[in-house]
């Protein structure tokens, strides 16, 4: 409500890359790109304004303390480590998340798979 611009809404990655791939092919002005078409909002729009707190946290009371020190890591940023052989982590790889959750296969497309 309060953002003028239009918003979209993608189920998971997969369905955002591709709402991605056609705005920027609309951006672009590929000869038939268009986006998907705007569903029906399926919550009501707010008939009161939303009620303005300056400060949320006033009078709230909490026994966390917020003097606690922040550890240091060991280093910033990236590092690249060589010379790990693939059995050495190979059991720590989940193929149900890998094929199931981002491949999308189904259980009886593993067993063909496997098959093979």
């Amino acid at each position: 409500e309060i953002y003028e611009g239009e918003v979209r809404y993608a189920r998971d990655a997969f369905e955002g890359l591709r709402l991605m791939d056609a705005l920027i092919a609309v951006k672009r002005g590929v000869p038939g790109a268009v986006l998907p078409e705007l569903k029906q909002r399926r919550v009501a729009r707010r008939d009161t304004a939303l009620q303005e707190v300056d400060d949320p946290l006033e009078g709230v009371r909490s026994d966390v303390e917020v003097d606690n020190p922040v550890p240091e890591p060991p280093f910033w940023g990236t590092r690249v480590v060589k010379g790990i052989q693939l059995k050495e982590y190979a059991s720590w790889l989940d193929e149900g998340a890998l094929f199931k959750g981002q491949w999308g296969l189904k259980d009886a497309q593993l067993i063909e798979t496997e098959a093979r």
